[in-house]
């Protein structure tokens, strides 16, 4: 799944649909491509990190392939990449 532009609390409830229905389809693992995405709020990152858990309890993964270098110093400031396969 491709995410760009920018997710704040005004559009995060749209991505949760969107990833809901990536999780509700079964694939066994999502990646996602972030290299677009200019800039995350906190109700976004809680929204990958609400993902994760959900795919995780079926034994399910979350993967980023992509991310921006905006994107990439927040989730390393928050030290939540590690948690979606992210090297430092």
């Amino acid at each position: 799944a491709s995410l760009a532009g920018e997710i704040d609390f005004s559009v995060t409830p749209k991505v949760r649909e969107r990833l809901l229905a990536l999780i509700e389809a079964g694939a066994p693992e999502i990646v996602l491509d972030l290299s677009g995405l200019a800039y995350v709020d906190s109700s976004g990152l809680a929204l990958f990190i609400e993902a994760r858990k959900i795919l995780a309890e079926s034994g399910r993964t979350i993967r980023i392939a992509a991310i921006s270098p905006q994107v990439r110093k927040l989730f390393s400031l928050t030290q939540i990449g590690e948690l979606f396969g992210l090297p430092d």
